[in-house]
């Protein structure tokens, strides 16, 4: 029996070869995107959960609440906190501190490496966190001073085949630290990331920096802790704010305590955290989350629809079987069957396009992503359980309702004529362009907000600029013999020297500006450059005057300030007013103009920028833009004749600025790409209803050719129902999306308004889209010769 239900099966889709594929193309299509929709999604929540203990770690953030910063939570604490919670906290079973460095220069026999990700850390590592250790001994690790620990991959690239392990590296003024311990590479789902780890123990506990892990006045310490019960959560918050009151921490400083399964998804809000790699907004990942909901539910909606529509072709055949003893059991069956084979098709077809595109999509998964999905047992009887499901629940409308049908009043064409079914086709039509229309809109806004981020003033001029790593403390007596030498070349403009870049997180520090009350606590955040740098990067000053490196005072006393300082303080004469830096006074020369030193989430704050002649870790270097490939290749023949054993490391500064939009521009894009996709579908749905539609109305249509019925108005009688529809889908769509993109835009301190222009411009195209593909089908139906649509049965 259930081998001829297939025989059935086959043949009818055969019969009806158009509607088939149709049907299998729409559904593919929207599972291979609901797949990897899920693999990405289920990448983003994987985040830091192969840890054994991920439920009981914990990230100790501090909240600013300083006047003069907006962005106050911030991902470094006090670094005397971790070990006095874990001395005196019961629910405190372990801390961990550690300093993320990012890329740093390392030598080995005479030879300059940079790793990715430096950090110091404390033994304690290996125990809170599964970070394996390959070869070592894992309960010493990191306990003595001057000792290291490389990954796997660090390893090869440093000391090649040669077995590291007691081997002696130097790193900035440490000298011979000794390789303990090999690690495996981090996995790629780790917001910490490390090649190189040092450990933070000192042998001088009197050193500097012993004393500066001591210390309960700076905020600069990465650290988590293990609690013993995750319950224990609220206890431990309200105990470390009497811990740093009992040590006299400022009354604007408070703690908290945020899940480690929070860190990536949870932390867009948050600065000083650039260990924090690849960091994403939760919203983002629901967002596409639904996305692929709805893709997925068009797709099943157009499956749904077109296999009820099929029906009504059906009926004379149910009609002719129930005359012949078929049962109503055995036509539900036929019926159940042939929807779940179309739906198994699909899926086949759906693994088969993933696995073709896996090259393009930009997953950290090695294996090809068809691979990957099956051989996860749990998703692949997880998607096979949605296709059985979706195959019944498609089936069991048509078998259902024909199957109860009284087969006299099947044979007489009277099912044709039934108003069942229009109404849930009517429905679904609906609910699917109302999804698409408010994905349209959203994606519109999107991309207006996106361009509004890369086009706004930014406060400088990010082109032709390529920064130099120039930290290292073996590079800086040699460092105006190579600033000579570039800027001999015709091809850069100039060079200026600079603590850091705009996009980068700037340090902060206390401030006491003139006139200010003395109960309120200052913090700003800080920069040093050269006379030099305001011209190279297009700042503009709008008050007073920039450095003159002639000017004798401008280093010890002068001060530039922000637009940002001059609006907090509410200065209207800021030239000549002083601001005191702990021991120090300094008196404002002029104010710079408002620029971007963070990304659009985040207000521009206060800013003092100090006068540096000879320091900073950082040389930038504007070049012309014609011989860009000609200039650094000079600058790197600059750079090894001067450096020979150091390693040039350059980023080109308008990449780097542009990282931190990188989120955003690749939500914006996979957004699209799923819109455009779920668009597709919803037409291919559309296009096979109008094909249903134009052949039930084919004898219709030759009686009113005959009659005398234009072309056109025959087009109009068949587009006018689907019209209807569409306009029914984008009053519904209207308010969903104000509502949905109001909501993402709050997230941006500087964001479009919303463009009611798109909102006309989705709905107009959305109604093109639908009209033009119901136009084809109505277009050629009405172009048949009435004498054949006439005969036509």
């Amino acid at each position: 029996m259930f081998k001829n239900y297939l025989k059935i099966a086959f043949r009818s889709l055969l019969k009806s070869k158009g509607t088939s594929v149709i049907n299998i193309l729409g559904l593919s299509i929207g599972m291979a995107c609901g797949i990897i929709i899920f693999l990405f999604v289920q990448n983003e929540l994987s985040y830091d959960r192969f840890h054994s203990k991920s439920d009981d770690i914990f990230r100790v953030l501090t909240i600013d609440e300083a006047l003069g910063v907006s962005s106050n939570l911030v991902g470094i604490t006090l670094p005397a906190l971790g070990p006095a919670m874990e001395n005196d906290f019961p629910e405190v079973e372990k801390r961990v501190r550690m300093i993320p460095q990012g890329r740093q220069l390392i030598n080995y026999e005479q030879q300059g490496f940079y790793t990715e990700h430096f950090a110091y850390a404390e033994p304690t590592l290996f125990e809170v966190f599964d970070f394996k250790l390959i070869d070592g001994d894992t309960e010493k690790a990191l306990t003595e001073p001057n000792t290291v620990i490389f990954t796997e991959s660090m390893a090869k690239k440093t000391f090649g085949s040669e077995n590291p392990i007691g081997k002696r590296i130097d790193i900035g003024n440490q000298a011979g630290i000794e390789v303990v311990g090999i690690m495996a590479d981090v996995p790629d789902n780790s917001h910490l990331n490390f090649d190189v780890v040092v450990s933070m123990q000192q042998a001088d506990t009197t050193s500097g920096f012993a004393q500066f892990l001591r210390s309960w006045q700076s905020i600069s310490m990465v650290t988590y802790v293990e609690l013993a019960d995750k319950g224990s959560e609220e206890n431990v918050e309200s105990k470390m704010e009497d811990l740093i009151r009992a040590n006299n921490v400022g009354d604007n400083f408070k703690v908290t305590l945020q899940p480690l399964k929070d860190v990536h998804l949870n932390s867009s809000g948050i600065l000083f955290e650039n260990y924090n790699l690849n960091k994403t907004d939760i919203g983002y990942v629901y967002t596409l989350a639904a996305v692929g909901l709805f893709v997925i539910l068009i797709a099943s909606f157009n499956f749904m629809n077109l296999s009820t529509a099929r029906s009504a072709n059906r009926a004379q055949e149910v009609g002719v079987r129930k005359v012949f003893g078929a049962i109503r059991r055995q036509l539900i069956n036929q019926f159940m069957i042939e929807s779940v084979v179309l739906c198994l098709v699909s899926f086949v077809i759906a693994i088969g396009l993933v696995a073709i595109t896996s090259t393009l999509i930009n997953l950290p998964i090695e294996e090809n992503l068809a691979i990957y999905f099956l051989g996860h047992l749990e998703w692949s009887l997880g998607a096979l359980a949605f296709v059985l499901l979706l195959g019944l629940f498609s089936g069991s409308y048509p078998a259902l309702l024909l199957s109860g049908f009284n087969p006299i009043s099947i044979l007489r064409g009277s099912f044709k004529t039934s108003s069942k079914g229009v109404l849930l086709r009517k429905s679904l039509v609906i609910f699917q362009f109302t999804i698409s229309i408010t994905m349209i809109i959203g994606t519109a806004i999107v991309y207006d907000q996106l361009q509004h981020q890369r086009n706004i003033d930014k406060g400088f001029d990010p082109e032709q600029v390529v920064t130099l790593n120039v930290g290292h403390p073996s590079l800086q007596q040699s460092m105006p013999v190579l600033i000579n030498k570039l800027e001999q070349s015709p091809d850069i403009i100039t060079t200026a020297r600079t603590g850091g870049m705009p996009g980068r997180t700037f340090g902060r520090r206390g401030v006491r500006p003139e006139g200010v009350s003395q109960e309120d606590t200052w913090i700003i955040s800080v920069l040093n450059f050269d006379e030099k740098f305001m011209e190279l990067m297009d700042m503009e000053i709008v008050d007073g005057r920039g450095y003159d490196r002639e000017m004798q005072t401008d280093q010890q006393q002068g001060l530039l300030i922000n637009e940002a300082m001059v609006k907090e303080l509410a200065w209207e004469d800021p030239v000549g007013r002083k601001i005191t830096f702990g021991q120090q006074e300094r008196t404002v020369i002029g104010v710079v103009k408002d620029f971007h030193f963070t990304n659009m989430r985040h207000k521009i704050e206060p800013l003092a920028m100090f006068f540096n002649p000879n320091g900073g870790g950082n040389l930038a270097v504007k070049f012309a833009s014609a011989n860009v490939s000609e200039t650094m290749d000079f600058i790197q023949s600059a750079w090894d004749e001067i450096f020979p054993n150091s390693p040039l490391e350059y980023r080109f500064f308008d990449e780097e600025f542009g990282q931190q939009y990188a989120s955003d521009e690749r939500f914006g894009k996979l957004v699209f790409s799923f819109t455009w996709l779920a668009i597709f579908i919803a037409c291919l749905g559309l296009f096979g209803l109008s094909a249903f539609t134009a052949e039930q109305k084919t004898k219709e249509i030759g009686v009113r050719k005959v009659l005398g019925a234009s072309i056109g108005g025959i087009v109009l009688l068949l587009s006018k129902q689907f019209s209807q529809l569409i306009g029914v889908a984008v009053i519904l769509a209207v308010p969903v999306a104000y509502y949905l993109m109001s909501s993402w835009l709050s997230d941006f301190e500087y964001r479009v308004d919303i463009n009611w222009v798109w909102f006309l411009v989705s709905a107009l195209a959305a109604i093109m889209i639908a009209l033009l593909t119901v136009t084809f089908q109505s277009v050629k139906a009405a172009t048949i010769n009435p004498a054949n649509s006439l005969r036509y049965e």
